[in-house]
């Protein structure tokens, strides 16, 4: 990992999180503000977490941590739905 990529992460995150701001004091729906977060979690994932040059076991128990993690936000809408 170089510096560079490190640089250059950083000000991705936060030129995100600006426009998160800019867009949450303009009062825009939770959908921008859920994909901001996605891209900021992707990018941490991916430089900070070395899964960019990581193994493949890497990013597989990472990509079934997500698939948990939507399992469990489907159970909770399911619920909440059909109450």
């Amino acid at each position: 990992m170089t510096a560079r990529s490190l640089i250059l992460t950083y000000a991705v995150l936060i030129i995100l999180a600006g426009l998160s701001w800019v867009l949450a004091s303009a009062g825009t729906g939770t959908a921008i503000a859920l994909l901001i977060a996605a891209l900021k979690t992707i990018a941490i994932a991916l430089v900070f977490m070395e899964l960019w040059h990581g193994h493949a076991s890497d990013r597989m128990i990472a990509l079934l941590a997500l698939f948990f993690v939507l399992l469990l936000c489907a159970g909770a809408l399911a619920d909440v739905a059909l109450r």
